[in-house]
């Protein structure tokens, strides 16, 4: 990273030349924000709950080549969305970038109000699969320690559990919210010192290993899917695993130094989610003794299940572990609330919204410094998809794969965009210089194949419990987008911006446009 001298960006400047108002606090450090991502990526937990599905397609094998694999490209398009992170430090991240970056042109508009609202249901919906790791996991440890004889969990208790848990994360959002940088520090040494624990001790509790053999070169396939066909499937998880490294781009005008730190904040993210997911998923393939009862534990918690057998059967031992992984989902799900309100104040801001909404949601309440009414539209909205589980966990299902679709392209957008017009990108303190286009092309290619993955049926024959309504739901996140569209968003969006843009705006350095408006 290049810095020029020992002197700081202005962000509050530097805000200005984009056409924005400084009005949220800025109290994140890079060690709080580092925090703030890793609680929210949280890949180790992430793989330690989505671990059956992949065993069912592809096996150890998917697992940890398919992690190698997809960390490596997502190094990629963290490096891309770094950049445009250092250059453009505003809360609303890539849907913004878009808006910047092809400003003057026609199309520039819409482009970047579609990768908006994909952006908006991607941050959403992950939100609500974290409340719903949450509300499994609690109800898991119910059945576990009454011997899943005396106590059934039924799908309105996990819910319930879900929209508590939502409700304090709201509350800690609004009125504590400025101690959300310490929380923030908590949850870095939190997540890591949780995961050294729960590492070591499967590993040196286990009485029993799997072979090498086994966690380097087992394959399974019971997905019905024959094995060309589970190519598709082979980067699913380690997907799912590997996702909302954005964060600290939604933070940026509350973090100090943002144009410098958030860079460092995504890049940092990536490579600690790296590691210790690697670490973590070697643990548990090597620990795992009994494959057939982990997939169907009356607990419905696999992980719960490895943790058991881990441990020797030991209930007090296996709990202890998920209470740990419970409190990570606890930090994620505040992490998530805050990061998607955040998004959702900087849409309406730029004007997304019909009617009125637009003078709610892109308030910044003066008594607490926070966008209040974004916050609670965010709650409101995961406690309605979390409410989908009462009719179906099928259906709700679909919401994580909305969760890694929408993300991944609200990614590629913003990429392809400064592929193609990188001469017209500001730079930052972080650029990528000449190898732009080979940081750009492989990442934006990695987006596009795991996005379409996603809209598979992950299982064969297709039936009414396994069918992916996938393209269903984006669909209906289309028809509300076209609808908020034309029902006053392209009066409004983006008028302030363009404005503002085209005077105070130059394809210079950032550094230079701060020196000399000081």
């Amino acid at each position: 990273m290049e810095e020029p001298g020992n002197s700081k960006y202005d962000d509050t400047l530097l805000l200005e030349q984009f056409g924005y108002k400084q009005e949220l606090k800025r109290s994140f450090s890079l060690l709080s924000m580092c925090g703030f991502c890793f609680a929210i990526l949280s890949c180790w937990t992430a793989l330690g709950g989505s671990l059956v599905e992949a065993m069912n397609a592809g096996g150890p094998v998917a697992l940890v080549w398919g992690w190698i694999i997809v960390c490596a490209f997502s190094l990629m398009v963290a490096l891309s969305l770094a950049e445009l992170a250092s250059a453009y430090p505003v809360a609303g991240g890539q849907y913004s970038w878009v808006l910047i970056l092809c400003r003057g042109t026609k199309w520039g508009k819409g482009l970047s109000y579609a990768t908006a609202f994909i952006q908006l249901a991607g941050l959403i919906c992950m939100g609500s699969t974290a409340l719903y790791q949450f509300g499994s996991f609690a109800c898991g440890l119910g059945v576990l320690n009454s011997d899943g004889e005396t106590w059934e969990p039924k799908d309105w208790q996990v819910v319930l559990i879900c929209w508590a848990l939502c409700l304090v994360c709201l509350v800690i959002n609004i009125f504590i919210n400025k101690m959300l940088h310490h929380i923030s520090k908590f949850a870095l040494w939190w997540t890591i010192g949780g995961f050294i624990v729960c590492t070591v001790t499967i590993l040196a509790v286990s009485k029993y290993k799997q072979d090498a053999s086994f966690v380097f070169t087992g394959y399974i396939n019971n997905s019905g899917w024959n094995n060309n066909g589970m190519a598709v499937f082979f980067l699913q998880n380690a997907a799912y695993g590997m996702c909302c490294y954005d964060a600290p781009c939604h933070m940026g005008e509350e973090m100090e130094n943002a144009s410098r730190d958030i860079a460092r904040a995504v890049v940092l993210s990536v490579v600690v989610g790296f590691v210790t997911g690697f670490a973590f998923v070697l643990a548990l393939l090597f620990c795992i003794r009994d494959l057939d009862t982990v997939a169907a534990t009356a607990t419905g918690v696999p992980l719960l299940e490895i943790f058991f057998q881990s441990t020797n059967n030991s209930k007090a031992g296996a709990s202890c572990l998920l209470v740990i992984i419970m409190v990570c989902q606890f930090l994620a799900s505040n992490g998530l609330l805050t990061e998607g309100s955040r998004s959702v104040y900087a849409f309406a801001r730029d004007g997304a919204f019909p009617y009125q909404i637009n003078k709610y949601m892109g308030t910044v309440n003066s008594n607490y410094d926070v966008p209040i009414c974004a916050l609670i539209f965010c709650a409101v909205l995961q406690c309605a998809f979390i409410a989908i589980y009462f009719g179906s966990s099928t259906a709700f299902f679909t919401v994580i794969s909305i969760a890694t679709v929408g993300l991944y392209v609200s990614y590629l957008v913003p990429i392809i965009v400064v592929m193609f017009r990188r001469k017209l990108k500001t730079a930052g303190y972080y650029n990528l210089g000449r190898w732009g286009l080979w940081v750009n092309a492989p990442a934006a290619l990695f987006l596009i194949y795991t996005s379409v993955c996603f809209f598979f049926p992950t299982a064969l024959p297709i039936t009414g419990d396994n069918m992916n309504y996938t393209i269903a739901a984006f669909a209906v996140c289309a028809i509300l987008g076209l609808l908020s569209w034309f029902l006053g968003g392209r009066h409004t969006y983006g008028t302030l911006t363009e404005s503002e843009f085209l005077e105070g705006v130059r394809d210079e350095p950032v550094v230079e446009i701060v020196e000399q408006k000081r």
